[in-house]
């Protein structure tokens, strides 16, 4: 009885044992830029590296431009695509018998994996500023073709 009214009063006492207070995620990293410029090169020789095409610095001043800018996001995302599974299959190689079991190539390799993530998503951005910039020129300048396209790829599955 007695165990009953301790939990009963820990319970409605407003603590609990593993309560913490959130700690923002502002700026945090999986990797520290020298560890993904190690797995970078760890998995260069294997999947040969990503040139991202810079779209932040990107401004369109028609819709072939925009299209054409759009077919490089593409092909950007799916460069990154290969590359990812390429460093997945590079870390599973690392991880099979007979390999060195404290090698920290598996380890900088997912930084190199993280990297190319994070690569992709400021493309997405990147890309997706300066084709709404464009369709907000197209509204008020009548020298630029409307644009009426998407500006972002459309998610897929249940992320969101």
């Amino acid at each position: 009885m007695r165990i009953m009214f301790a939990a009963l009063a820990f319970a409605s006492s407003g603590l609990s044992a593993t309560a913490q207070p959130p700690v923002p995620s502002d700026g945090y990293r999986v990797c520290a830029p020298e560890q993904t410029m190690q797995g970078r090169t760890i998995v260069r020789d294997t999947c040969g590296d990503l040139v991202q095409p810079d779209f932040a610095a990107a401004t369109y001043t028609s819709v072939a431009e925009l299209e054409a800018g759009d077919d490089a996001r593409a092909a950007f995302l799916a460069e990154i695509t290969a590359y990812a599974a390429c460093v997945s299959s590079f870390i599973d190689a690392a991880r099979q018998p007979g390999m060195p079991a404290d090698s920290l190539a598996p380890d900088q390799a997912a930084c190199a994996h993280s990297w190319a993530e994070e690569q992709a998503t400021q493309a997405v951005r990147d890309y997706g500023r300066a084709c709404v910039a464009y369709s907000n020129r197209s509204m008020t300048d009548a020298n630029l073709t409307p644009w009426s396209g998407a500006c972002y790829p459309t998610a897929t599955g249940n992320n969101g």
